[in-house]
């Protein structure tokens, strides 16, 4: 009787890894749609801020607060549905300037163009199938700063529009 329990007891284990394993890869598949709006809103976002940037004009803060705020969302969204491993905590943000003003914010504009080229351009997006640690984490990592970046760009220009444009004190 012992033996009967322990091999059903195995069966039973056994089939609830496969359902578990098919519940994974097909929770995976439907998010193969979301993944992909959310990397080319991303692109879009990008673009749209790049050529802000190079009008030589000076910002719509209005807008470059919403643009940012939802790359921000996308990012967000992105690395959860990546399911990238956790970065390492003890890394610390870089400390912000005292002044913000349309100089910082086209600073970080350049900055946050250069963490989504080298996020986008990514083996990790080229070849799904890729588990380089290093190329997994540099994604991370990019992600990470996609996120923070776009965060501080969109408080930046929220402040900046409330004030008329005028250089203000970081809060």
């Amino acid at each position: 009787r012992e033996g009967h329990r322990a091999m059903d007891d195995y069966d039973r284990d056994i089939s609830r890894m496969k359902n578990d394993a098919l519940a994974a890869r097909e929770r995976r598949r439907s998010l193969f749609p979301q993944i992909n709006e959310d990397f080319q809103r991303v692109q879009v976002i990008h673009n749209e801020l790049v050529r802000m940037l190079q009008s030589g004009k000076g910002f719509d803060y209005g807008r470059l607060a919403d643009l940012t705020g939802d790359m921000k969302k996308r990012g967000t969204r992105l690395r959860e549905n990546l399911a990238l491993p956790e970065g390492d905590e003890a890394q610390t943000k870089p400390k912000r300037p005292d002044v913000i003003d349309d100089q910082q914010v086209r600073k970080d504009i350049v900055a946050l163009h250069d963490v989504v080229v080298s996020f986008v351009a990514s083996p990790l997006f080229k070849n799904l199938s890729v588990v380089d640690a290093k190329v997994v984490d540099q994604a991370r990592d990019n992600l990470d700063n996609l996120i923070d970046l776009s965060d501080e760009i969109k408080k930046a220009a929220k402040l900046l529009d409330k004030k008329g444009a005028s250089p203000q004190a970081h809060p």
